[in-house]
């Protein structure tokens, strides 16, 4: 019954919010009709006026139902959406101050956006902060595609922008529907509420923002800064009883230019690199050939299982002299945890269980060697690290990785690449029949078992450029060859 009546309470909410919007259009149209035959444009602020009322129906449509599930799933994702919620109030506050204010220069609209910036950085460290997380895929999906809220930072065109972040996020709600489809069907209304509001999002900012965000040059000057706003916006559901305290605001001088940028994610790095125009690709190197990879004579070849020293699980992993976090190789629950190594060649997880999932985190010219079966097995933010292992049953993941190999010694049904820049993947003749899925990655290449045991790997580019052709109402595209 509580599930039925959770329901009912969000369909009677979603037709409050379509009645509320029917009444804005009549009292418009009565506007008008008033106004007799005088210019849409006279109507001076009503135009705007609407863009903020339509704005607010999208987070009433969207966010309010999709904030009452995150609430039902765990109280981190609870204190996540409270801090998208607050982002999207003071976005529309910077939308309603657009509507009475001639458009500023950028370095003050890069100001004015700094409550919008804070919310979006305390996004990225709750799901920093809860990698072990059994929601860690909705943290990541919300923290990986929050760089949506700079479309007002976007000119001429800022719907693309939302669409790209979407995007960005697919990668972890494709996991989540894959995982929770036909067995929670709060997990899969969750996906499909976000999905539906960057959607929306993408439509709103066509109608009422086209070339970017609408100014109004008959205004007065923009103030200097936006009030953050600290709690969610009326009709969002009260924070979880017990939930994590919010971490604390980074440091001042977060978003100087002259610091190391956060990946793409980060709301700083959008904002501050958005903020510099034409200027952005000013400070870019040209890559000459001796600086490409596969012109290195010295690149890496295969890892042999037989090369590496053989250790117990039970053995202490050596550490790199002062690591930036301390490492860490243990067994959480049913989740082997290797983070933080540096220079540890002698990683071996020996005593694997089918039911047993293997997180690899943040390691550094370091190789991690699995033993016996497992059931799948993820590779985030590594840097020159080698991976060897027998047999996973549902997947190897690569993300956000640079330089790494990967050798699979039985079977794995599926490798999936995503945001990754240099992957070596060596096949076993057993897995030849792996399926590689790749995304927003580049210098992949597979190597497979010659035509005899005494032949030399034969190595195979993955494709990472495509031609695309409008064939009738059809799009047929195909991988580019350069002999």
């Amino acid at each position: 019954m509580n599930q039925l009546e959770s329901t009912l309470d969000t369909l009677l909410k979603r037709l409050d919010t379509a009645t509320q919007r029917l009444e804005t259009v009549e009292k418009a149209l009565a506007s008008g009709a008033a106004a007799g035959s005088a210019p849409a444009a006279a109507a001076g602020s009503a135009p705007s006026a609407a863009a903020v009322t339509e704005f607010q129906n999208l987070v009433d449509q969207h966010i309010v139902p999709f904030v009452a599930l995150s609430k039902q799933l765990a109280p981190e994702l609870a204190q996540q959406v409270d801090e998208l919620i607050a982002a999207l109030e003071s976005e529309k506050q910077l939308i309603a101050l657009a509507s009475n204010s001639k458009k500023p220069t950028q370095d003050a609209l890069v100001q004015l956006i700094q409550p919008i910036n804070l919310h979006a950085q305390k996004i990225e460290a709750l799901r920093n902060a809860n990698r072990s997380s059994k929601v860690f895929n909705n943290l990541s999906a919300i923290s990986e595609s929050i760089g949506f809220l700079s479309w007002v930072l976007v000119e001429p065109t800022p719907a693309p922008h939302v669409a790209e972040m979407k995007a960005s996020a697919e990668f972890y709600t494709n996991r989540i529907l894959k995982e929770f489809k036909g067995v929670n069907q709060q997990q899969v209304d969750w996906v499909q509420q976000y999905n539906a509001f960057l959607g929306d999002l993408q439509k709103y900012i066509k109608q009422y923002h086209t070339t970017g965000l609408t100014w109004n040059p008959k205004g007065g000057n923009a103030p200097s800064s936006v009030p953050a706003s600290s709690a969610p916006s009326a009709g969002a559901p009260p924070a979880p009883t017990g939930a994590p305290a919010p971490p604390p605001p980074p440091p001042a001088g977060y978003l100087d230019d002259n610091k190391p940028k956060k990946p793409a994610a980060d709301m700083s790095a959008v904002f501050s690199q958005l903020g510099k125009g034409e200027g952005v690709t000013s400070g870019l190197k040209k890559v000459t050939d001796d600086m490409k990879s596969k012109n290195n004579p010295n690149k890496s070849s295969v890892v042999k299982a037989d090369d590496l020293k053989t250790t117990t699980t039970t053995t202490t992993a050596k550490a790199a002299a002062a690591p930036a976090k301390p490492p860490k190789f243990a067994l959480e629950s049913n989740k082997w945890c290797v983070e933080f190594q540096k220079g540890n060649k002698n990683i071996v997880i020996a005593d694997t269980d089918p039911r047993q999932t293997v997180y690899i985190y943040q390691c550094q010219d370091s190789v991690i060697q699995i033993k016996g079966k497992v059931n799948a097995i993820t590779v985030d933010n590594c840097k020159k690290t080698a991976i060897v292992f027998e047999n996973a049953i549902s997947s190897c993941e690569l993300v956000n990785c640079i330089s790494v190999e990967v050798q699979v010694t039985g079977k794995v049904p599926s490798v999936s690449i995503d945001k990754t820049s240099g992957c070596q993947l060596y096949l076993s003749q057993e897995s030849l029949a792996t399926e590689i899925v790749t995304s927003k990655s580049s210098e992949m290449n597979v190597l497979i078992p010659g035509a005899t045991p005494n032949d030399d790997l034969v190595e195979i580019a993955v494709p990472e450029q495509y031609k695309t052709l409008v064939k009738g109402n059809r799009l047929i595209t195909e991988s580019m060859s350069h002999v």
